[in-house]
């Protein structure tokens, strides 16, 4: 396995990870195999920008895991912090394609990013309902903060993780 920056040539696997995606109830893919270039240029668009987006949206760079041609799972890390990002979002969300779940990519990924991209800490957040998400958080080393509840996202579980 391998990671890599989003980049407009990923655009033929991304088609194919983004159906897998969606059609197993992650709505951010709706629509993405139609024009998964566009999608892609947004992303590298995202990663450029300095300052906070509209609605409280705050910069990010996605990463993508590789592995024979095909994307196995993304990873977001977002720039800079906000009451959202703290509390509900945290500053990393990711996501494994179904047909790829439990063979360690969603660790493999998050794993990468604490290595590789956070400087300090991040806060990294999962349902309460996700326990496959909390396990890989704290095999990677995430500190638990405690709980906190959106009306809009329910009860998450908090995390603190810190560059090795």
């Amino acid at each position: 396995m391998e990671v890599v920056e989003a980049r407009p040539d990923l655009a033929p696997m991304l088609a194919c990870y983004a159906k897998e995606c969606f059609d197993s109830g992650i709505p951010k893919y709706e629509n993405v195999e139609l024009n998964p270039e566009a999608y892609l240029s947004g992303l590298v668009e995202r990663s450029n920008v300095t300052s906070e987006l509209p609605n409280g949206y705050l910069p990010s760079t996605t990463y993508y895991c590789l592995s024979n041609s095909e994307i196995l799972g993304a990873i977001r890390v977002r720039t800079g912090t906000n009451a959202n990002v703290e509390n509900v979002i945290g500053h990393v969300g990711y996501e494994t394609k179904p047909s790829a779940r439990g063979k360690g990519v969603a660790s493999f990924l998050l794993a990468w990013v604490r290595d590789n991209v956070v400087s300090d800490s991040v806060i990294v957040t999962c349902s309460i309902d996700n326990p496959a998400s909390q396990k890989v958080i704290e095999n990677c080393g995430g500190e638990y903060l405690g709980n906190y509840t959106d009306e809009n996202e329910g009860t998450v579980k908090r995390y603190r993780l810190a560059r090795t």
